[in-house]
């Protein structure tokens, strides 16, 4: 038995993603509870107990926690939930690692920016924050430019514009995403996208990993899945040698201390830039991290809220984590068009199945029906795997691509194309 076994954990949120909170948290001998306003979401059937209160309910949250006396409460991977959980921590007393200016660097792309200007960390061009695009701005504009919502997330509402005709179009549809009505106009950056991730420990920070993002030929310009997405990174000598110590000096400056920060961005093979950053779970690389360093984030994050410490001391985490000795994949395959119905899902016992297998995140079953509507990517099932070598990744994914298919009732392949894993080398 150990430290947590029959503690309370309510986690807020109970989408795909927080089953896998859930999981690891029962794996600790933790009692978990998740709470969402849907009475079928995915994570209520895998939790010891499920609650039906809207996650942003504040009020309700608190009152809960108090009469069924929570030891901690989390959550996962959706923006918009971490103001609630900051808000239910403070009044309860509860260890909670995100600080405002955390929170406002993670859902602000001005004060992001901003802050990161003071620091030298890298961030392309502003050209205009606002809701209308000047003549002025116009003329300062050199293509290609990259719009996004001001307060967007999971790369909703954002693209490249090739032209004045193409700006003008995206920069509304952009405005459409943001809560606040604005949109950012900025210099477009090339070159290789990547996320890493972050771990804080009484204000020492660790480098976890870094992932590159290929994306194969018929992906739009912002995405929120990869089709593969692989470590170690072309970019982590470079990070580790020119940038590491600067993005760490911005952290400690602005006070963070503990907790996970991933930050994303693009390197060309001379320079990096960053364009967002989150104070969350950044994606399902925490797997990965465990097979391959034999430590996590989400375990650290949960031992957090339940004890107020991530790891009882970070000097036993190397500083060089993030140069993975083995190939550490997610294999994301998504469906494309509109008005679709998933007949029939094939292969995904077998990928399963596979010893190099460590998690398989299925989305979808037989049955599901889906409109395109605003929602830029729609995961079926992401495949994560860990191999040895370049040989092995070539091998295993071609297997992968070859064995596994999503079809609609009229027998043809639903799937979005599948990326050859030559071009993970090139």
């Amino acid at each position: 038995m150990n430290e947590l076994t029959g503690k309370k954990l309510l986690i807020i949120g109970a989408t795909k993603t927080e089953c896998d909170i859930v999981r690891y948290a029962k794996n600790k001998g933790i009692y978990t509870i998740v709470a969402d306003y849907k009475e079928d979401s995915p994570a209520k059937s895998v939790a010891d107990k499920p609650v039906l209160i809207n996650a942003t309910d504040v009020d309700a949250l608190v009152d809960f926690c108090q009469k069924e006396k929570v030891d901690g409460v989390i959550t996962g991977f959706v923006d918009i939930l971490l103001k609630p959980y900051m808000e239910v921590c403070k009044r309860l007393g509860l260890p909670c690692y995100i600080t405002e200016k955390m929170l406002s660097m993670s859902t602000n792309k001005i004060d992001f920016k901003e802050t990161c200007g003071r620091y030298n960390v890298p961030v392309p061009k502003t050209y205009l924050t606002g809701n209308q695009i000047d003549k002025e701005t116009l003329g300062k504009i050199k293509y290609p430019v990259f719009v996004k919502p001001l307060d967007g997330s999971g790369s909703r509402g954002a693209g490249v514009c090739k032209n004045e005709t193409e700006l003008f179009e995206r920069f509304q549809d952009a405005l459409s995403y943001s809560a606040s009505g604005n949109a950012i106009i900025e210099d477009y950056i090339s070159g290789r996208e990547f996320l890493l991730d972050y771990i804080a420990v009484n204000g020492e920070f660790r480098l976890l990993s870094i992932f590159d993002r290929f994306m194969a030929s018929d992906r739009g310009s912002a995405v929120n899945y990869s089709t593969i997405s692989m470590s170690p990174s072309k970019a982590v000598d470079y990070y580790l040698e020119n940038i590491n110590d600067t993005v760490v000096n911005m952290f400690k400056k602005e006070g963070f201390t503990d907790g996970v920060l991933f930050m994303q961005g693009y390197y060309d093979g001379n320079r990096i830039m960053f364009f967002e950053m989150g104070c969350r779970l950044g994606g399902s690389y925490f797997n990965h991290e465990q097979a391959c360093l034999g430590y996590n984030a989400m375990d650290m994050i949960i031992n957090y809220a339940l004890t107020g410490k991530m790891v009882d001391d970070i000097s036993s985490i190397s500083k060089e984590s993030a140069k993975y000795k083995k190939y550490a994949l997610d294999c994301n395959y998504l469906l494309k068009g509109s008005n679709e119905t998933v007949a029939e899902i094939r292969g995904m016992d077998k990928v399963e199945a596979m010893p190099e297998c460590v998690e398989i995140q299925k989305y979808h079953d037989v049955g599901y029906h889906y409109d395109r509507e605003r929602i830029v990517d729609i995961p079926i099932m992401v495949a994560e795997i860990v191999l040895d070598n370049k040989e092995q990744v070539i091998e295993k994914v071609n297997y992968i691509n070859n064995i596994f298919d999503v079809f609609n009732p009229e027998g043809k392949s639903i799937l979005m194309d599948k990326l050859d894993p030559e071009r993970l080398f090139e």
